[in-house]
């Protein structure tokens, strides 16, 4: 065990404490170095702030104000300029930014300098090359390192501008430029850095008049290393020639000017980096080429500005609209050379990368030049399919145009003229499989929308083809474009409030479709307002079927009034028809037509002039509505809109009148009308029937209502379809879907249409009809057996090879005489014929069947989105009592899902509608029908099968009904249980019953709350 240490050794004595002081003074050197090696790392850190702020510290550590040592600062430059070796992402920014602030501040323009620092610019450079020198035998990534770390230690020095000032030292300018110049030719692929660096230093003489001979030695030296022929020489060229023409010497540029035309091919292939024929052309010695690089080197951007700094100019010196030199040059350095067929795919991507860059830097009157001929057939074969080489430069490319417009939304109008006509094409979206000609649209100002307008509206006079379904389908693109620019657009609130009498995009746009729609030209009309190829009957159709479309759209745009639109597109087609000088209608009337379409624009207009109609304005806005498009339907060539027109008339002059009979005569024919409307296939004029049924909701009498309730009731086959539709409009070929097979694209019919919130999951699309219960698909089925076996008996027996089918068997034929000759098979054609004629009878049958069960079922869904306006407008209507049960019959009764799904929906969101809006109950003055539908509900809740949907409508219709009998006398209570007590005795007697026992739990859970007052 070792001794405990006496007191007296941790005495100190006099000479022991003298030797503590060195023992400090070293620890507090390595504190400094710590300190310092914590600045170093810094300046390698990702972030700006923490490279920026150790720079600044390193920076004002060894500035000469603070007078640090010597050998202190020849060791920090030292260990700066090898940081610029250093293989971390950051550190040669962060190196060289404060290598070249701690030069300028050592050797720059500054009264106090550091004491013996044996350092000038000579032994600076000789530091530089010392420091970073490869020694033995290192890897290259490593010799890699090295050389980039001289280039920046070089970039550094000429950025301090320590050469030129405060005294220019030609000696260290002209080694500087020795050593860049030899890596620029000996190292390929360092040539583009060099080449940026004395670019740069360029730039730092400034123009100044006393550095011509260090601009001089600058251009001097591209001839000695070669460099003449490469698009780093051409930009070190033009930098110096802005600013020392006199310096720049004869017969290596035609005129001393790389742009020149004479220039074009040569400057072409050099900027392509085809170095090898470009030295060849001058006559010297091949130079090294570098691995081919993704991006076009910074010489490119530089040519770009001077060509484009050259027609600005010429402009500003010319009075007149001077020619500019940019799209020629465009045309030959670029379409011709990097787009040309031959070019690699590698040098292609180059071009859409320029494409890109210079979108954002052309004027808008020099942006159209960008999209070149070569350029425009690349760009869409690389767009159209993914597994093209370059189709993700070519996107790149695309988003780079919308970017540029969504800039500056005037640059719209050049850019879509370029991809929709010239190089381009107007289907250029679907050809590419982009949104670029919608998103150039979209992005464009009011005043830029009204003069694309315009040019589509020249590209559907002139489609630029002979051939007629080339014109035809171009024009259905256009009408796609104007469309979805109507359906898109986001700037309505914005629009003035009466646009209609604006001369703005969206008015042309609507008398586009008006003109082509529904007029053809005058023999007198000039050849220029004539469409070539002409407009056919079905792209008229076509047209028609966008603007209605269109009209859909507007009409719950927040502009003027519901019927701003609708009153404006009848206007444009009577002003055109009666003043039009090149234009006549298409739609051809007799006199009794002509004289109903003529008072009934006079009524429009009287409504209109009015506004309101009985004093009631909204009434007078559905009047217009249902007007303006009915006129509409009668250009169509609808010729039940005749008839309808008499029926509003009939309707407006009943509301009119104060007598009761006649105002209900009114209201029953607006119901009518109103189903008119519904039938159309085209979703505009369902939208119209809502709108106008949401206005008159109150006006509809019992009568009215039971219009169409009873349509609920219709059988879903070919006898319901006739008796609904003959009643409904007298149009059995209503529902058979659109009429052309342009439809595909928001051709506003109904079958198709996206906008209905129900068509997902309630409407009644085409596959709703197959959705059939097995019942009626049992029959079905047994039906086309009995046809089928009738068909094989009839043939068996004409062709005698069995004998009749008898239950189904057939009985074996025991003739030996089977054969026929050409005579006997000769005689059995016609019966043969006939009996094929039948087969083909039964089976069109069959299909008439199935169209019958559709065209019903979609009527239905479409009433059942009458009845949703009805019974929210009006909960507290007495009257809404009314639509319950054949509501709760679809969701037994009928044949398709969808269709009961709907209705249970509907239900369950009228009986929650009370919490929502907080309406009263219906309070009818007579209690009877509510006690009489009370019990009608009960006894339908008998009939649903089982089915959970139908037990619930049920229950939550019994509860509605009695909620209003309670909220009319709470001493009707009494005879509500009884009604309930009466339900489930038979219910419990029969135990076949499909009575769902929640038609009793609801209604003693309600009582329970109801009781407690809840």
């Amino acid at each position: 065990m070792g001794e405990k240490p006496r007191k007296r050794d941790r005495e100190l004595g006099p000479d022991e404490r003298e030797d503590e002081a060195p023992t400090k003074r070293r620890r507090q050197i390595n504190e400094d170095q710590l300190k310092l090696a914590k600045l170093y790392d810094d300046l390698a850190a990702d972030s700006d702030q923490v490279r920026f702020e150790a720079a600044k510290q390193l920076i004002v550590k060894f500035s000469p104000g603070n007078q640090p040592a010597p050998n202190d600062v020849r060791h920090a430059l030292g260990r700066l300029i090898k940081g610029l070796c250093s293989q971390r992402k950051a550190a040669r920014l962060g190196f060289s930014l404060t290598l070249t602030e701690l030069l300028r501040e050592i050797f720059g323009q500054n009264d106090t300098v550091i004491e013996n620092l044996d350092l000038d610019l000579a032994s600076l450079i000789n530091l530089v090359e010392d420091k970073t020198k490869v020694e033995g035998n290192v890897p290259g990534r490593e010799r890699r390192d090295h050389l980039i770390g001289k280039l920046f230690g070089y970039k550094a020095v000429l950025q301090s501008s320590i050469v030129i000032a405060p005294e220019p030292s030609m000696e260290c300018w002209t080694k500087l430029l020795d050593h860049i110049y030899g890596m620029a030719r000996d190292v390929p692929w360092l040539r583009e850095e060099c080449g940026m660096v004395l670019v740069d230093a360029a730039k730092s003489l400034q123009g100044e008049k006393q550095y011509q001979e260090y601009a001089k030695e600058l251009i001097s030296r591209l001839s000695a290393f070669k460099l003449v022929s490469t698009s780093e020489g051409v930009a070190i060229w033009l930098t110096v020639q802005a600013h020392y023409e006199d310096v720049m010497p004869e017969g290596v540029w035609h005129h001393k000017d790389p742009l020149s035309k004479k220039e074009r091919t040569r400057l072409a292939r050099i900027l392509k980096e085809n170095y090898q024929s470009g030295q060849e052309a001058n006559g010297a010695e091949s130079l090294k080429t570098a691995a081919a690089s993704p991006n076009p080197t910074f010489a490119w951007n530089l040519v770009f500005s001077e060509i484009l700094r050259k027609d600005t100019d010429a402009k500003s010196k010319s009075k007149d609209s001077a020619k500019t030199e940019f799209p020629q040059f465009w045309i030959d350095v670029v379409d011709s050379n990097l787009f040309a067929s031959t070019s690699s795919h590698e040098r292609k991507a180059w071009g859409f990368k320029l494409l890109s860059g210079m979108l954002s830097h052309v004027s808008e009157d020099s942006l159209s030049a960008l999209f070149s001929p070569n350029l425009m057939r690349t760009l869409i074969n690389q767009s159209k399919k993914e597994d093209r080489f370059l189709h993700s430069a070519a996107l790149a490319a695309l988003s780079s145009v919308q970017a540029r417009v969504q800039q500056e939304t005037s640059s719209a109008l050049p850019a879509f003229i370029a991809l929709s006509s010239k190089n381009g094409c107007i289907d250029f979206d679907k050809t590419t499989k982009t949104k670029t000609l919608e998103s150039i649209l979209l992005y464009a100002d009011d005043g830029t929308l009204r003069k694309i307008v315009r040019h589509l509206n020249s590209l559907i006079l002139r489609p630029e083809t002979d051939e007629q379904v080339v014109a035809d389908n171009r024009r259905q693109t256009i009408a796609d474009l104007l469309l979805n620019l109507i359906k898109q657009y986001k700037r309505y609130p914005e629009l003035p409030d009466n646009p209609a009498d604006e001369d703005g995009w969206l008015s042309r746009t609507l008398e586009i479709f008006v003109e082509c729609g529904y007029f053809v030209p005058k023999q007198s009309a000039k050849t220029s307002k004539v469409p070539l190829p002409p407009v056919t009957q079905r792209s008229q159709q076509m047209f028609q079927e966008r603007l209605s479309s269109c009209l859909t759209k507007l009409l719950s745009v927040d502009v003027g009034s519901r019927s701003t639109f609708a009153l404006m597109v009848v206007g444009l087609i009577q002003t055109k028809s009666a003043a039009s000088k090149s234009l006549q209608l298409a739609f051809k009337a007799d006199k009794s037509v002509s004289k109903t379409i003529k008072k009934a624009s006079q009524t429009l207009d009287a409504i209109s002039a009015k506004g309101s109609i009985a004093g009631n304005k909204m009434a007078a806005e559905g009047f217009i509505l249902l007007y303006s498009l009915t006129i509409l339907q009668v250009y169509n060539g609808e010729g039940d809109a005749v008839m309808m027109l008499d029926d509003l008339d009939v309707s407006r002059k009943a509301m009119l009148k104060k007598g009761q009979g006649s105002a209900q005569e009114g209201s029953d024919v607006f119901v009518e009308i109103v189903l008119s409307f519904l039938g159309n296939s085209r979703t505009l004029f369902r939208k119209i029937g809502e709108e106008t049924l949401s206005i008159f909701a109150s006006e509809i009498t019992t009568e009215g209502l039971a219009s169409l309730t009873d349509i609920l009731d219709t059988e879903e086959n070919v006898d319901g379809q006739k008796e609904l539709f003959n009643e409904a409009h007298d149009d059995e070929d209503v529902e058979e879907g659109s009429s052309s097979d342009d439809s595909e694209v928001d051709s506003d019919v109904e079958m198709i249409d996206g906008d209905d919130p129900d068509s997902g999951d309630e409407a009644s699309g085409p596959s709703d009809a197959s959705d059939v219960s097995d019942n009626e698909s049992d029959e079905e089925g047994s039906e086309d057996d009995a046809e089928l076996t009738q068909f094989n008996n009839l043939l068996a027996m004409t062709l005698k090879t069995s004998k009749p089918n008898v239950d189904g068997a057939a009985l074996e034929d025991t003739s030996d005489d089977s054969d026929m000759d050409d005579e006997q098979m000769m005689a059995l054609d016609p019966h043969l014929s006939q009996i094929f004629k039948q087969r083909s009878k039964t089976t069109s049958k069959k299909k008439e069947r199935e169209n019958a069960k559709q065209n019903v079922v979609q009527f239905k869904a479409k009433v059942l989105d009458l009845l949703v306006i009805y019974m929210e407008k009006q909960y507290s209507n007495p009257l809404s009592l009314r639509v319950l049960l054949p509501i709760i019959r679809r969701t037994r009764a009928t044949t398709n899902k969808q269709l009961a799904d709907k209705a249970s929906k509907m239900l369950r969101t009228f009986f929650d509608s009370r919490t929502k809006h907080k309406a009263p109950l219906p309070a009818p003055e007579n209690d009877e029908y509510a006690w009489e539908l009370l019990r009608e509900i009960h006894e339908e809740a008998k009939l649903g099968g089982g089915a959970k949907i139908h037990a619930d409508a049920c229950s939550g219709a019994s509860l509605h009904v009695v909620k209003v009998l309670i909220g009319l006398d709470r001493d009707n209570y009494p005879g509500i249980v009884d009604v309930y007590a009466r339900t489930q005795k038979e219910w419990f007697a029969d135990k076949k019953s499909a009575l769902q026992p929640a038609l009793f739990t609801s209604f003693q859970n309600w009582s329970l709350n109801a009781r407690q007052g809840k």
